[in-house]
């Protein structure tokens, strides 16, 4: 069984941060899941990137569950699963986030041997199913593990066989490894939200830098019609980070998804000449030339 094990054990990558991490695309983004989810002090910002020490990891998997850009690609080893059951296991807590995408690709109930759920888990699991009753789905159930009968020397042998079998297929990276957006929630609900975008329109000038850094789409403006798709939003903070007038806010708001659409105007800048956009008639300078001092030349 030992090199069974290790050849398996040999198979998993190391973790590492793909390019679609916002730190890597916005130079004013703020995020720090990563960091603030590992226990093992493993993840660093070095320039304004997230950095991993693979001397330090034990890639227990929870910083690639936290990320809300799903940017972090690897095994989460410590997770065990028996059929369509998740195994407890007292050394780590899965998070509400983790539960709810479990029970998409088909968890049905966490199973315990002699210990029962510790109150973390208990209050993950809670939570995770107060939220699958309100998108209407079937709640995680908790199951004690029904132990298996002594079998003898040739059937263990062929039980053996057998499994190592699936074992090896169910471990393999190809198998295991997260695909990009594994850890979404937008991805596997897609008839509901999770978070709304709200836009203050007093402050906002409309410059669009927000729309740039979002690799959701959640922004789309044509025909006059700025819509805000909020079933795509992951609470990734860019465009939260990128706003020079701290326009924008994300909440929490788990319900059937909607759109929003806030008309604008499109209009010709009297100091610059250039085309802008606002949500106000009366605004008749575009966004760069409000704070442009007289003095300066002009943008164009």
């Amino acid at each position: 069984m030992s090199l069974i094990v290790n050849w398996l054990e040999s198979l998993h990558e190391q973790m590492k941060i793909s390019s679609t991490c916002s730190r890597g695309r916005n130079r004013k983004s703020t995020c720090t899941h990563c960091k603030d989810q590992c226990s093992k002090q493993a993840i660093t910002i070095i320039d304004h990137l997230p950095t991993i020490d693979a001397d330090l990891c034990s890639m227990c998997g929870d910083c690639m569950i936290v990320c809300p850009l799903s940017a972090i690609e690897g095994l989460a080893v410590n997770r065990k699963f028996e059929r369509t059951s998740l195994v407890f296991d007292d050394t780590y807590t899965p998070t509400t986030k983790e539960l709810l995408i479990y029970a998409k690709r088909g968890l049905q109930s966490i199973q315990f041997d002699q210990l029962a759920l510790n109150q973390e888990w208990t209050n993950a699991l809670n939570e995770a199913n107060t939220i699958l009753s309100s998108l209407n789905q079937y709640p995680i159930a908790v199951v004690r593990k029904i132990p298996k009968d002594k079998l003898s020397r040739r059937a263990f042998f062929q039980s053996f066989q057998k499994e190592g079998r699936q074992l090896a297929k169910n471990m393999a990276p190809a198998a295991w490894k997260i695909e990009t957006d594994g850890w979404k929630l937008s991805k596997y609900y897609p008839e509901y939200q999770f978070f709304s975008v709200d836009i203050d329109q007093n402050k906002c000038t409309l410059c669009r830098a927000c729309f740039s850094v979002c690799t959701e789409k959640v922004f789309v403006y044509e025909d006059g019609l700025l819509q805000i798709q909020n079933d795509k939003c992951v609470n990734c903070t860019a465009c939260t980070d990128v706003c020079s007038q701290d326009a924008i806010q994300v909440i929490s708001d788990i319900k059937s998804k909607c759109e929003r659409a806030e008309p604008y105007l499109t209009k010709q800048c009297k100091d610059c000449g250039q085309k802008f956009y606002t949500f106000h008639s009366k605004t008749e300078t575009c966004h760069i030339c409000v704070d442009r001092d007289s003095d300066w030349l002009r943008p164009y």
